[in-house]
């Protein structure tokens, strides 16, 4: 039986941040925005207190969901763009199980490398947590959220094709490249493996994004807003919302030459199968 809240459910923002302190103030009026709007949205984990609140979430309101885990930027430092922000140099293994076996927690991460914030030399650190993400994965057979981010002096590494390597070596599961800023060879790579790709709303504005997204099958591809981040246009220069995920939405179709409902309804598909929603 198809519940109520699935009814209301018209967009999927795959990957927000409500759990982040930039919505402590009106969080509840966020959500209430989105729930008016048919957009849900699944919140992503950054350390064991973002974790911890996006289950809260997913249990306190329709039509959002929880995935959690160790951002990579806070095995070495904490987040620059979170206030509440904490190093975990190892990933407590145990206890972010015992959340991830919990209701509407529908996957493991952010988790994966950044050498946009990390210098590459805490490479081994930032592989040794996230392989520790995927065993969970693993085990608990939820699927992987992946955070690749590349800076201007890399020190010879790439974030993409550093996960690529320890995904096939290691991962069981599929998974999603969030946030996709790779070369189409490389989405190739993880399209092989399974993984689908998603974007925010920088493609609204980037015209470098428009051959990966017409690349990239629409059966494989997902709409985010990593909100508060990167809001879209016309919203740019604004806080980021999930609401914000529809013009992300009519992006996709204007560049894949598809009728919005089309992309709408794939859309949907693509994150009910992936995320088990």
């Amino acid at each position: 039986m198809v519940s109520n809240a699935e009814h209301r459910l018209h967009y999927l923002d795959t990957h927000a941040h409500l759990n982040l302190a930039q919505f402590a103030e009106d969080r509840a009026a966020v959500i209430a925005h989105n729930h008016e709007r048919g957009v849900g949205c699944i919140n992503i984990g950054t350390h064991q207190n973002t974790s911890e609140l996006a289950v809260t979430l997913a249990h306190q309101y329709d039509m959002n969901w929880a995935i959690v885990g160790l951002h990579p930027v806070n095995v070495v430092t904490p987040d620059p763009a979170d206030a509440d922000a904490v190093v975990e140099p190892t990933f407590a293994y145990d206890t972010y199980k015992q959340l991830a076996q919990q209701d509407k927690v529908v996957g493991i991460g952010e988790c994966g490398f950044d050498y946009m914030h990390n210098s590459a030399d805490t490479y081994e650190a930032q592989r040794a947590v996230f392989v520790d993400q995927v065993h969970l994965a693993n085990e608990l057979q939820k699927p992987l959220m992946l955070h690749l981010r590349n800076g201007r002096d890399t020190g010879g590494r790439d974030a993409y094709d550093d996960a690529l390597a320890v995904l096939q070596s290691e991962a069981k599961v599929p998974g999603n490249a969030h946030f996709y800023a790779g070369s189409v060879e490389q989405a190739k790579g993880f399209l092989e493996l399974g993984y689908t790709i998603s974007f925010t709303g920088v493609i609204t504005f980037a015209e470098q994004y428009r051959e990966l997204v017409q690349y990239v099958p629409l059966d494989m591809m997902h709409a985010e807003t990593d909100c508060p981040y990167v809001a879209p246009v016309p919203y740019r220069g604004k806080r980021c919302e999930p609401w914000m995920v529809l013009e992300v939405y009519k992006k996709i179709a204007e560049l894949k030459g598809l009728d919005e409902a089309v992309v709408r309804e794939q859309l949907l598909t693509n994150a009910r199968r992936l995320y088990a929603l």
